[in-house]
């Protein structure tokens, strides 16, 4: 891995480009950047549209290019817990939530390396989380390959709140892969092959066990009158491979693989934006997944809604409704939310969040999270 970590030197800044997110515009310093419609960590391997797009060259830079990018999150959260007997539990704390550099190296135009180191609040140490090459995806031509430390496109996790939601809690996937795709200007497509931890009683392993198929659509806002459209959907023969439920599954076996699907969809037109995730497995038998009750046969889903605004050009208001089922206690059947953000300068970014959630076995909670971003 030696040499992707040489991808990690000081120079300009980049960031992933969805197709709908909110524009920053300084290109004095920074050149043509989005910053995505994503809370918490980024994950660019996610989707084709994601991995970002070939730096454009200066006249005197010549050969191999590099560039780097990162932020800091700081937050503070007031959480309230009341069970269904009435008893209430009260907790506050302050912490560093997620620190994170990115960095790109170009030797020829049409491959480039990628490297991502992650600390996040909770989990021991500074991580490689992705880390990956291009080989592709150029001006004259759309298709590509992509190889190494990556996150499948399971789903495409869009969000405009400072917390996570249920959908990518439960469903995302980090995995070793391969992936073949292609990103045109009206389709997107990608399938990745990888082998994890989960799999079936029998089966032995081997270089792919497993496989995400995703397909995205996108047409041209201009045809649309302006609307900014984005509707995608994805499949997986072994959705126990996300990071979530891989560590429910005893012993990393199962009976048989469990697919599930997802379905995704965004909309922008003039200040507002609505995002919009499904996503939902196939049945586990008794005893598979380790928060289930006995002789139960889960189908863990989620979904989230998300409704944008931007109020100025520095401050937007989300709305956010989502729920889930098949999880138990886990995580809430039902949850609603409200975040209120601003960006004073392209460096910091200030947003206000609360939450309330509702659990199956009559817990409610009610949560306020701060957060302080630093970008660089």
């Amino acid at each position: 891995m030696l040499w992707l970590l040489l991808a990690c030197l000081p120079a300009g800044a980049w960031a992933e480009q969805p197709v709908i997110s909110p524009s920053v515009n300084d290109q004095e310093e920074w050149g043509d950047i989005d910053l995505p419609p994503t809370s918490g960590s980024l994950k660019i391997s996610r989707t084709p549209e994601g991995i970002p797009p070939l730096t454009q060259e200066e006249p005197v830079l010549k050969g191999v290019t590099w560039k780097v990018w990162g932020q800091a999150q700081l937050e503070a959260s007031w959480q309230k817990n009341k069970d269904s007997q009435g008893d209430t539990s009260r907790d506050t704390r302050a912490y560093l939530s997620t620190a994170e550099i990115f960095g790109e190296l170009r030797p020829v135009s049409f491959v480039r390396l990628y490297t991502h180191l992650l600390y996040e609040d909770g989990v021991s140490g500074i991580k490689l989380d992705e880390a990956f090459a291009v080989l592709g995806r150029t001006k004259d031509f759309s298709g590509y390959f992509m190889g190494g430390k990556v996150y499948p496109a399971v789903g495409a996790f869009e969000s405009y709140m400072v917390s996570d939601a249920i959908t990518k809690e439960v469903f995302q996937t980090q995995a070793n892969a391969g992936v073949a795709g292609w990103d045109s200007q009206w389709w997107q497509a990608s399938l990745a092959g990888y082998d994890p931890s989960v799999s079936a009683n029998g089966d032995d392993g081997g270089l792919v066990s497993t496989y995400t198929l995703r397909l995205q659509m996108t047409p041209p806002a201009k045809g649309l009158g302006g609307l900014q459209l984005s509707l995608g959907g994805s499949y997986t023969n072994n959705i126990a491979a996300s990071s979530f439920l891989e560590e429910q599954v005893p012993e990393q076996r199962l009976d048989s693989m469990v697919g599930g699907f997802s379905l995704s969809g965004s909309a922008a037109y003039g200040p507002l934006t609505l995002l919009a995730e499904y996503i939902r497995s196939g049945s586990f038998g008794p005893g598979e997944l380790a928060f289930a009750p006995p002789g139960a046969s889960p189908q863990p889903w989620a979904y989230n809604l998300e409704l944008s605004w931007a109020l100025a050009e520095t401050w937007r208001l989300t709305g956010r409704w989502e729920g889930s089922g098949d999880l138990y206690s886990e995580y809430p059947e039902r949850q609603a939310g409200v975040c209120l953000a601003w960006e004073p300068w392209i460096h910091l970014a200030l947003a206000l969040e609360y939450q309330h959630g509702e659990y199956p076995d009559g817990t409610l909670q009610d949560l306020v999270t701060s957060q302080l971003s630093l970008m660089f």
